[in-house]
């Protein structure tokens, strides 16, 4: 074999093949392994082993896998309870503000906490326990709420909302993507006229989304924990194990 190739093992047996035991029922929900092998000069290589399935939900042929699994490996979530991720449920306002920011700043980030009295949006009481993460959004002006004064935290993101929150917390504050061209749109159901044409094809130039069918992005569709997952991956460049 040339310098650099690559061949599998399976001719010569010169394979491994590792198995990791498990005390009976999961201790915890993400679980990882560490295989390290010990050459003979003396060298130890070491590998992270990813132990999936932690959501029954999620199973491994899901095209969602690895996406779900990432986002529990970063700390960005820990599921619905119960062993569950609930992959096909709507992702809320208030949901969607932990998502951005934890997936952002990274695990064990926690905002400023809110103070009864002085709240941004009154139907975000200093008692959620989204307070501070809404409210840290609206201070990196991410969010300004959904009319009224109100923010709705508990009302579904729709795909087109998506594409701010999640631009606008990766990017620097301030943050505005190139305008959309009349006549070049690269979704038909999202014309110039839209203000979440730029975001749109923003995320669409950096390949985080490639629509709902051909030509359409369906910005009014409420966007699914498992696609959330995709976007968020993506997006903030999440790797289900560090380089």
């Amino acid at each position: 074999m040339a310098n650099g190739g690559e061949a599998g093992c399976a001719a010569t047996g010169d394979c491994y093949r590792v198995l990791v035991g498990l005390p009976a029922g999961r201790p915890q929900t993400h679980l990882d392994a560490r295989l390290d092998e010990r050459l003979s000069t003396g060298t130890v290589k070491s590998w992270p082993l990813h132990l999936g399935r932690s959501f029954d939900d999620v199973p491994p042929p899901s095209g969602y896998f690895r996406f779900v699994e990432t986002l529990l490996h970063g700390g960005v979530t820990a599921g619905c309870g119960a062993g569950l991720y609930c992959a096909g449920a709507s992702t809320t306002r208030q949901e969607m503000a932990v998502f951005v920011l934890a997936a952002q700043e990274g695990a064990g980030y926690r905002p400023l906490p809110c103070a009864s009295g002085f709240e941004v949006f009154p139907d975000v009481p200093a008692s959620s326990p989204y307070c501070r993460w809404i409210q840290e959004l609206f201070r990196r002006t991410v969010v300004s709420g959904c009319g009224g004064g109100a923010y709705c935290p508990a009302a579904p993101v729709s795909r087109e909302q998506m594409a701010v929150f999640v631009l606008a917390t990766r990017e620097d504050v301030g943050y505005r993507p190139p305008a959309c061209t009349a006549g070049t749109e690269l979704f038909d159901d999202v014309p110039t006229s839209s203000p979440f044409c730029p975001w749109i094809e923003e995320l669409a130039r950096r390949a985080v989304v490639t629509g709902c069918a051909s030509r359409m992005y369906c910005p009014v569709a409420a966007v699914t924990r498992e696609q959330m997952a995709v976007f968020l991956t993506v997006t903030f460049g999440l790797r289900l194990h560090g380089p």
